[in-house]
């Protein structure tokens, strides 16, 4: 099974170590999340419900905050992340 890292038991997203397709499932420590879009290497995976606002984390630090809702399993990233937020 492909494989998602969490670092930190804060984080709300984990980076995938190997591209996967919508539908697959992938193994996040110890749960199985079922990823809902195409995601390259290295990119991230929401592993809970982020609403729009809150703060996207991944190795315990926060990288940014959600600009929409994402749901669990889907693509974190620049089309639903706000980064901008974090240099100000």
């Amino acid at each position: 099974m492909k494989r998602g890292l969490k670092l930190d038991s804060r984080d709300n997203a984990a980076v995938v170590i190997d591209n996967i397709k919508a539908g697959e499932e992938i193994l996040v420590g110890t749960e199985v999340i079922v990823v809902i879009n195409d995601v390259e290497m290295p990119h991230k995976i929401a592993l809970s419900d982020i609403k729009t606002g809150e703060p996207t984390i991944k190795y315990g630090a926060s990288f940014g905050y959600a600009t929409k809702d994402i749901v669990k399993g889907e693509h974190v990233h620049v089309h639903n992340v706000d980064s901008e937020k974090m240099m100000k």
